[in-house]
This record gives C-alpha cells, sequence and structure tokens, in this order.
C-alpha cells in the first residue's frame, strides 16, 4: 500500500469513518490543502534547499517549488544585497553584490555574459507531495501532518467539534517549529554585539 492511502486511512480512522464515506480521492485534496498551507507557513530546515547555476544572463528564472529564498551569492563569495526595483536599477547606483526579482525571476548584476557567472541559492522549497512513498514531513512530523489534514478536513467537509481545536495546533505546532528553526541556525555561533557610537 502506498504512503498517500495508508495515511487516508489515518485520517479516516480520525473520523472514525470508512473509504465508503470519505473516498481516497476526497481525504487527498485534504492532505494537498494541508501541504499548501504548511509549505507557505512552515519553516525549517528540512524545507532548505540548495541549488546553484551558471548564469549568463542578468535574470534566471526562480525554482519552481520556492517559498521564500533564503540566501543568494556568487558561488566562493559572500551573500548578495537585495534591493527593491527602484534602486537596483538606478543608473547611478554602481554596488554589483546586489539582486532584485521580478516576479518569478532572479535578476543580477555583476554577472559574465560570455565565460558565464556561478550563482548559488538557498531557498525554503514548498513541501513534496505524499505519494508512492513518504515525504519527509510524514517521517519526521507526523503528528502537524495529521492535524492540519484534520483541520482542513473540518473547514471544508466535515462537522467535528475538534475542527477549532485542530486548527489552533496547527498554528501552535507550526509557530514553535520555526521558532526552534531560527534558533537552531544560530546555535554554536559566537554572538558578538554591535557597539555603536557617538561623534
Amino acid at each position: 500500500m502506498s504512503a498517500i492511502s495508508d495515511f487516508c486511512n489515518t485520517i479516516r480512522s480520525w473520523l472514525n469513518l470508512g473509504p465508503e464515506v470519505y473516498a481516497d480521492p476526497l481525504v487527498t485534496s485534504w492532505v494537498r490543502m494541508a501541504e499548501e498551507y504548511l509549505s507557505e507557513n512552515l519553516r525549517v530546515k528540512h524545507m532548505l534547499q540548495i541549488d546553484s547555476s551558471s548564469i549568463i544572463d542578468n535574470r534566471v528564472l526562480l525554482p519552481s517549488d520556492l517559498q521564500e529564498l533564503d540566501s543568494i551569492r556568487f558561488a566562493g563569495s559572500k551573500p548578495l544585497i537585495y534591493k527593491p526595483r527602484g534602486y537596483f536599477y538606478a543608473k547611478d547606483y554602481s554596488n554589483t553584490d546586489r539582486y532584485t526579482i521580478i516576479g518569478n525571476y532572479l535578476v543580477l548584476d555583476g554577472v559574465d555574459e560570455v565565460n558565464g557567472t556561478p550563482v548559488e541559492i538557498s531557498y525554503y522549497q514548498s513541501i513534496p507531495p505524499l505519494e508512492e512513498g513518504p515525504n519527509w514531513l510524514l517521517q519526521y512530523y507526523s503528528r502537524l501532518y495529521v492535524v492540519c489534514t484534520l483541520w482542513h478536513a473540518s473547514m471544508y467537509a466535515i462537522e467535528d467539534d475538534r475542527g477549532e481545536s485542530w486548527g489552533a495546533a496547527t498554528k501552535d505546532f507550526v509557530s514553535d517549529m520555526n521558532t526552534r528553526h531560527q534558533v537552531g541556525k544560530a546555535a554554536g555561533s559566537a554572538l558578538i554585539s554591535k557597539r555603536r557610537s557617538f561623534g
């Protein structure tokens, strides 16, 4: 049996109803809604992806599964700095360590249009859909997956008094996990306070 079929059975067992009432396609639609919600709101280490490419044009399509950029740099160099479009295209702006975003495009300065420039990005990717095999969300955060799916089921199809508590639990889990991820990113680093001087 596939991972998605097993998961559909898990959701139905929480509702104490069988596939003759809630068939796999309907339960799967709740799973997809949960995946979409969590892709947009969850930020944990398992979502981070690193891609690199040699870029010739000063613009390139961002990955189709991108939810949020984490960092961008020319390979082997320091991170580039984001600039709003108006500043990026200002003619008197000479800094080439910058980028901007236009729709689904990443636009860069300082690209070698003859030999290409290697660029590396890290980003938070969408949660891969649960299909034949398990995804990382089911492997590492199954309680969140179950509760979020049940919450979406309660919003769109089922009537269950637990719907409100499922929604609250989902939001609490997401908030706690995001906080732990942010704290974990800095763990082990030396903390340096910035000193300000006057005059």
